[in-house]
């Protein structure tokens, strides 16, 4: 059941996962914390976030469920990938990708990253999305903004809406059993989908060639198995994808 959506808007935060970290239980399910600013924006392995005014820059959180399993949540960063998506082609219809595991792209750059923390016993989920702002040159080759395609304005506050309004809603199909549905949706704007990667983690890294998501939530990649050329297919969970021109 679909809950009432309420935006909580502050000028500045550190983080808006950060607030949500220290005040959650201020709030309620779905409620939305968003801001204007980030003083500290963070992105997946500590990394910072570059914020700047124009961008929906929001989070909110998912409480824990008695229904799903562990694997249920480790599809969260998915499930917020293709709510985010859908809540854009709602105001803007444009061939928006997915790209694992954490980020929406457009025109083969950056649009939006996401980042899913637990704390207690929610999930808190983060979001900035480029849309009116102008990026700095430095960025203009790695990212872009909704405003620097099309040349017209949004409202972030609608934006946001139509997103968390998706989220609920594709909740509620996973709870019923319909992630082979969600998935095929996800895997039919796979970005990394026949390019070749370069995945870290940890100490390690993996060459190949990105292949579907599957139905754990994991990236595909077919490795190089032996000299003779033959490959195989191996399944990650988590990791760092980088693209490659050349991996063999």
């Amino acid at each position: 059941m679909k809950k009432n959506i309420n935006l909580y808007k502050f000028k500045e935060l550190d983080s808006t996962n950060d607030y949500l970290e220290r005040n959650h239980k201020n709030y309620e399910e779905f409620d939305v914390i968003c801001t204007k600013n980030q003083t500290h924006g963070r992105a997946r392995r500590q990394n910072d976030w570059v914020s700047m005014e124009g961008m929906a820059i929001f989070s909110f959180f998912l409480e824990e469920r008695e229904n799903w399993k562990i694997e249920d949540y480790l599809k969260l960063p998915l499930i917020a990938g293709l709510a985010t998506i859908r809540g854009l082609r709602g105001i803007e219809n444009l061939e928006y990708k997915f790209k694992w595991t954490n980020d929406v792209y457009l025109e083969n750059k950056k649009l939006c990253g996401i980042l899913i923390e637990k704390i207690d016993d929610v999930y808190i989920v983060g979001i900035g999305i480029n849309v009116n702002n102008i990026l700095p040159g430095k960025l203009k080759n790695k990212a872009i903004s909704l405003t620097q395609l099309t040349n017209k304005k949004y409202e972030i506050e609608k934006i946001i809406k139509n997103i968390i309004s998706e989220f609920q809603m594709l909740c509620e199909k996973l709870e019923n059993g319909l992630w082979e549905d969600i998935l095929k949706e996800i895997n039919e704007m796979n970005y990394l989908k026949n390019k070749k990667i370069e995945l870290k983690f940890g100490n390690e890294k993996v060459l190949g060639i990105a292949q579907d998501i599957n139905e754990n939530g994991e990236i595909e990649v077919l490795v190089k198995k032996d000299e003779a050329g033959k490959g195989e297919i191996k399944s990650f969970s988590i990791g760092e994808v980088f693209e490659k021109i050349k991996i063999f």
